[in-house]
């Protein structure tokens, strides 16, 4: 079968939406569906290579292996060989601790694992992660071990076998995908589904049925319908690029639109299509050819990136990136890709030593990063004084965690008496659980909190699936017991969503007429998080009530005004809107340390408060709200 340049169009089409993604450009929420279609497309010409071979009796899978080890590690080493030396400079011991574990579990091609366990893909902080993306090379790499074996073993029992074992493969792989992917499945078997081959063979899997369908002519040849059909495959594509979320269940029947839109595009856009046209110009084929290495470079240069700028990126900066993202992939593709793949100027032998040699240099660099802790001996004591607070051990006891701090695995029930101890009620996800301390250390609150979880009524979040249950209960016991006051408080930035506040607000306001309802702003955020950002400030903790700037001020602040809107618009006289920045910044600086007890900083990672942080933010909206002691 000769080669087919529209596939390379396809390419194209899958990698720029992937790279916007990553720079979080709203328009391209679903461009993650990218590697979807990278997916099938890697499994029909994978089963071409493969079966061709097979049929013909010349399939060799030391060859096979080699091809595979020419086309992928040569740009992959370079790649990582950047990331490390920028990583050596710009992360700090915890993150760069991190960098190398996933460092480690690239190298042997199982990231897809590890990502899997350590956090997540939509996760907060992933963002920062600059070698996320290679999950989806450990999927491929894992299925080029075990499918031309798989095949093997059934061509040899018998030939007729192939495609409906194959089939059967598709289906029983889709069917667990959907299962583990569904909003009530639980969160760990949910991010597996996204991670992990068994969930995701069958998007490989359907590419090796196009190659199969393609090859036994199953599929009519009429102009008008190949015109039809991969010109709908490519309004699969956008619509998912442009309508997915990350609350959209992915791997699950809903992928197939993408990748039944991929799989519409590879068989029906054959010359003379629009599709065919569209996917032919230069333009888009040169980006095609350059795709894999485009694809290897941009999460590395976007993640080093943010932490080199300490904030998101901003247009200018995105527009930058991604052009140095293409530039270095032409020149890998060029320089690297290119004569790694010409075995007259590079032999087996020597490609085989050389991919042996890499994965092994490269998962003892991780393994070293991962045991020297992130080489703590790059700063001094004042420095690692700081940073120690990555592992701010007293976060659990500070916000009464698994008690009055629910984790998603635990509902209603599991509030503790000692929850409720006080006619002031703090109501929210992790960011309210971060005020419970300093609050509960001035006057008597109840806490009643959940991670994330926000105080807003009939939203369903996926992810908690006890969390409408939790704020159902919170809801009853004001009606009840009438505290005199409630603050509502989350990482309001998180959630896309925060139109059922105003319904929540207007039922508690009217249900009780009597007690005082404050919501809370969000705190000031820092990327990747505030002792990494003072560190880079050259600030340290030395008590002085120090301001940074804060790169996230304005997109909290954003979101603040869409609530001092509902709260504005609501106009009830017993609610109140309360803005911590308004508190904690001098216009877009903000506070950084203080001391309370000991010198800490406000926040131990991106937002979560210290002991004395919470403290600190506590006194100032109390002083705001001016609360009597004697009723509280």
């Amino acid at each position: 079968m000769k080669h087919r340049l529209e596939i390379d169009g396809l390419r194209a089409v899958a990698v720029i939406p992937v790279i916007l993604f990553h720079a979080n450009i709203d328009l391209f929420q679903g461009g993650f569906v990218g590697v979807d279609i990278f997916f099938v497309i890697s499994g029909f010409l994978i089963t071409r290579i493969i079966l061709s071979e097979i049929y013909q009796s010349s399939f060799s899978i030391i060859h096979f292996y080699e091809r595979r080890a020419r086309r992928i590690l040569p740009a992959f080493f370079v790649v990582l060989i950047f990331s490390t030396f920028f990583a050596w400079f710009l992360l700090p011991p915890i993150e760069f601790k991190d960098y190398g574990q996933s460092l480690f579990f690239a190298s042997f091609f199982s990231s897809n694992i590890f990502f899997w366990i350590e956090s997540g893909y939509f996760g907060v902080g992933t963002d920062l992660k600059p070698l996320i993306h290679t999950w989806s090379l450990g999927v491929e790499e894992q299925f080029y071990i075990i499918f031309p074996l798989l095949a093997i073993l059934i061509y040899t029992i018998h030939k007729k076998l192939v495609f409906p074992i194959i089939f059967l493969l598709f289906f029983i792989s889709l069917y667990i995908s959907h299962i583990y992917s569904a909003p009530s499945s639980d969160i760990f078997l949910k991010e597996g589904a996204f991670f992990l081959l068994p969930t995701r063979a069958w998007e490989l899997l359907l590419g090796s049925i196009l190659f199969l369908t393609y090859n036994n002519a199953f599929i009519v040849s009429n102009d008008k319908v190949n015109n039809a059909l991969s010109f709908f495959g490519l309004i699969l594509i956008f619509y998912s690029i442009f309508f997915f979320s990350k609350n959209t269940p992915s791997p699950s029947l809903v992928s197939l639109i993408p990748t039944v839109g991929a799989a519409f595009v590879i068989i029906f856009s054959l010359k003379g299509t629009i599709t065919h046209f569209f996917l032919t110009q230069k333009p888009i084929i040169v980006i095609g050819l350059i795709s894999y290495s485009a694809y290897l470079w941009h999460q590395p240069l976007m993640a080093l990136s943010r932490y080199y700028f300490i904030s998101d990126l901003d247009a200018l900066k995105i527009i930058f990136i991604v052009l140095i993202t293409f530039l270095a992939a032409y020149l890998s593709w060029r320089f690297i890709e290119q004569p790694f793949r010409d075995r007259e100027r590079v032999s087996r032998k020597t490609v085989l030593i050389f991919s042996v040699l890499g994965c092994l240099i490269f998962g003892a660099v991780g393994a070293s990063i991962h045991f020297n802790d992130g080489f703590h001996s790059r700063y001094n004591s004042d420095q690692l004084k700081l940073l120690s607070f990555h592992k701010y051990d007293q976060r659990d006891k500070l916000y009464r965690e698994r008690v009055c701090f629910l984790k998603g695995d635990q509902d209603e029930g599991s509030f503790a008496d000692i929850c409720k101890t006080g006619p002031i009620l703090i109501w929210g996800d992790s960011h309210a659980a971060s005020l419970s301390y300093g609050m509960s250390s001035l006057k008597k609150i109840t806490q009643f909190t959940s991670s994330g979880c926000p105080p807003m009524l009939n939203n369903e979040i996926f992810t908690r699936p006890h969390c409408q249950g939790i704020n159902q209960y919170v809801f009853k016991y004001i009606n009840e017991y009438k505290p005199k006051a409630v603050f509502l408080n989350a990482n309001w930035l998180k959630y896309k969503s925060i139109e059922p506040l105003t319904l929540t607000l207007d039922a508690l306001s009217k249900e009780n007429p009597t007690v005082e309802f404050f919501v809370l702003g969000g705190l000031p955020q820092w990327l990747p998080s505030l002792p990494s950002t003072m560190l880079r400030a050259n600030v340290l903790l030395d008590g002085q009530e120090t301001y940074i700037e804060n790169k996230v001020f304005d997109k909290v602040k954003m979101k603040d005004g869409s609530i001092s809107e509902i709260v504005k618009q609501l106009n009830k006289k017993n609610v109140r809107f309360i803005s911590l920045l308004d508190l904690l910044c001098n216009s877009n600086s903000c506070l950084t340390q203080t001391k309370h007890s000991q010198i800490e900083p406000i926040a131990f990672d991106y937002g979560h408060l210290t002991g004395s942080g919470s403290i600190k933010v506590s006194s100032l909206i109390f002083n705001n709200v001016n609360l009597e002691q004697s009723d509280v």
